[in-house]
């Protein structure tokens, strides 16, 4: 594809003969594998119909004078760039006026060529496509097994430990009626036999009796309270051991814009019109109403999730650490920020290069956050209902934030605050 832009001169140059590996002389004839033929006649027309500035096939082709040909773009930015009398950049001859023709011929050639290369291009994804696909299935399928026996595990971990337990607290039920059976026994007096003296002695009352027993184990009150919700209950347990859990992220006051105003948590943030009496420092935001999270990260997978609700235009995701953050700066990953925004109330855009549209199933709500540092993936869900909405591919920086913009209020139109949310164990 033609880059539009000024590049050295080359000279077109041709081969010589036998040149290539390959090429067998015999007889004093050139001849030329069946195979090898197609590829060199193709390389041949592809060098015809390369521009000599930018070394690409023609972009809209004119010829000069000369009659030789380059890409529109290009000699007229040779010409700005040259002297004030133009010239052909190929045999230097020189003309009156900066004019050309343009060669509509040789731009219906060139799109032949490039069709022709597309064609080639799907015929070997064609015959790639298939291994490939096999491949990620095969990745794909090996990391859900993983991850479900990790689930698993977990919960076979839990149901020995809870059955444990009861087992436990059984033996400890019936060791201690035992023992208090068997102290009870020790104290109980024989009965009286006949003819048997009688002792004067009996006729006063006898101190009571005594027995020290441990509590006994309420056997009623264990089944009550493993007898409620009990999958609830161990999912709760669960989400101690699940990685990566939901981080509890803080509000960066130190990196914030002027204008955000924080909760005393620092997990909710909203502009106001008036900037707040804050210190400068290399660290803060102040083109625009950004700010970023306390924690960073440079290694490890982590996940967070953000409450926009109902706001009418918001930014969020992550930002290398290394920003300049004095200036304005277009949020796109060559400028280190890979990230999802929200304008005019329901248009989603994720902003790659070009940014790409998004059609959520529903306006998310809340938007979960995924960082995998290892894979130099970030991948952002409607965590409603945990549906997918974007992956950034090959993210790459020595240092990740969390970045959030809540962009202008608007005046009462976009007021409510972006809020991080905390999972409650």
């Amino acid at each position: 594809m033609h880059t539009g832009q000024c590049r050295a001169v080359q000279r077109n140059t041709r081969p010589a003969p036998g040149a290539d590996l390959g090429v067998v002389q015999t007889d004093g004839r050139t001849r030329v594998p069946a195979g090898m033929a197609g590829r060199s006649q193709d390389r041949s027309l592809r060098e015809e119909l390369t521009c000599a500035i930018c070394c690409e096939l023609f972009s809209e082709p004119v010829m000069l004078d000369c009659m030789h040909h380059f890409c529109k773009t290009c000699i007229q930015c040779y010409w700005a760039r040259g002297t004030r009398v133009p010239s052909c950049p190929q045999c230097r001859r020189e003309f009156p006026s900066r004019t050309f023709r343009t060669h509509y011929l040789l731009s219906g050639l060139v799109e032949k060529v490039r069709r022709c290369g597309s064609v080639e291009h799907q015929h070997r994804m064609r015959i790639h496509l298939p291994f490939r696909s096999q491949k990620v299935s095969g990745e794909l399928n090996f990391n859900i097994r993983a991850e479900f026996a990790c689930l698993h595990q977990i919960l076979e971990e839990e149901e020995r430990a809870v059955l444990a337990e009861l087992a436990q607290k059984e033996a400890q039920s019936l060791a201690q009626l035992q023992r208090a059976r068997t102290a009870t026994g020790k104290h109980v007096p024989a009965p009286s036999l006949p003819g048997q003296r009688f002792d004067c002695c009996s006729l006063f009352p006898r101190p009571s009796v005594r027995v020290e027993t441990q509590p006994a184990f309420d056997l009623e009150h264990y089944k009550d309270s493993h007898s409620g919700p009990l999958q609830y209950i161990f999912w709760r347990q669960m989400l101690r051991s699940i990685c990566p859990a939901p981080a509890p992220l803080t509000f960066d006051p130190e990196s914030a814009h002027p204008n955000l105003v924080f909760s005393r948590d620092l997990t909710a943030v909203t502009e106001r019109s008036k900037a707040q009496p804050v210190p400068i420092n290399p660290r803060r935001f102040r083109q625009c109403v950004n700010v970023l999270s306390s924690q960073t990260f440079d290694s490890g997978r982590h996940y967070w999730e953000v409450w926009v609700g109902s706001k009418t235009k918001w930014d969020l995701g992550v930002a290398a650490e290394a920003v300049d953050r004095a200036a304005k700066v277009k949020l796109c990953p060559e400028n280190g920020y890979w990230t999802l925004r929200l304008r005019n109330r329901t248009e989603y855009w994720a902003t790659t290069t070009p940014w790409v549209r998004l059609t959520p199933r529903r306006p998310p709500r809340k938007v979960g956050v995924f960082l995998d540092c290892r894979e130099g993936t970030v991948t952002f869900f409607d965590a409603g209902d945990m549906s997918h909405l974007f992956t950034f591919h090959q993210v790459s920086a020595d240092r990740y934030c969390p970045f959030f913009s809540t962009c202008f209020s608007d005046g009462t139109d976009n007021m409510e605050p972006m809020r991080l949310c905390h999972l409650a164990l």
